[in-house]
């Protein structure tokens, strides 16, 4: 029996990462819609779910007449999927705590507004007005979302979170110098989502500030993605650059 039910385990098991790599694969190029692709990429872990608990049954059913090629077989099958389905329950468990935002940024009460990503968007694709509602929800799950403040020259600050951004590989769009404004895409990692980003640069005092935006195209939640972002690059540009000590923010 263990002939039989192998060839059908193995076709099981390639139908389910066709179908995963034609999601990912799909959005990616611009064909498929990504919320056709979470479904498709949802029912992909059910099947490798239930293709894990088949190929356990099956390998007990078959015990007596499987020759250790076939065991060696049936558990590799049963450790794919059950890895596969494993890996994606459990980033959905982790972002699943997280709330429906797509719209982050460091200034709440008067956020980057972006001046070209209007004319790159379509018209199914989320506008680009905050909503001010989202305030109370980003300061409970993202408090750590702040404005960088340095002791660097507008000028140096300007030209090292412009090089920070073409490092990271992100699709430059418009650089205002002396507006010190920079609009840029991202792309997720798996999925390839577009996520625009704008970077505004201010003088006050004898520091300068460094605020952020980042928005999702689409979808109603970004999974963490643009705090993540924000976080991130703020962090990474902070290591250029000579941040005001916390105690002189605190106080001003």
């Amino acid at each position: 029996m263990s002939r039989y039910i192998s060839p059908v385990l193995y076709i099981l098991m390639m139908l389910i990462g066709c179908v995963a790599f034609i999601s990912i694969a799909g959005v990616r190029v611009g064909f498929i819609e990504p919320i056709t692709a979470f479904d498709m990429l949802r029912k992909t872990v059910l099947a490798a779910i239930a293709l894990t608990i088949l190929t356990l049954v099956s390998l007990f059913v078959c015990r007596k007449e499987c020759s250790a090629g076939g065991r060696r077989f049936f558990w590799l099958v049963c450790v794919v999927s059950f890895i596969y389905s494993v890996m994606w329950l459990g980033l959905y468990m982790q972002k699943s705590k997280l709330p429906d935002l797509y719209d982050i940024t460091t200034d709440l009460n008067n956020p980057p507004v972006f001046i070209n990503m209007a004319y790159l968007r379509k018209a199914s694709e989320h506008d680009l007005n905050y909503d001010f509602s989202w305030v109370p929800i980003q300061k409970k799950y993202y408090p750590k979302i702040k404005p960088l403040e340095v002791s660097n020259s507008f000028q140096e600050t300007y030209i090292e979170a412009a090089s920070l951004v073409s490092e990271r590989g992100w699709d430059m769009v418009a650089q205002y110098p002396s507006a010190g404004v920079i609009e840029a895409t991202a792309r997720t990692p798996i999925f390839g989502l577009r996520n625009d980003i704008v970077i505004r640069i201010t003088s006050q005092n004898d520091k300068v500030i460094v605020d952020m935006r980042s928005c999702s195209r689409a979808g109603e939640s970004d999974h963490g993605n643009n705090a993540e972002r924000i976080q991130g690059f703020l962090g990474q540009l902070s290591k250029r650059l000579t941040p005001v000590p916390d105690d002189l923010v605190l106080r001003n």
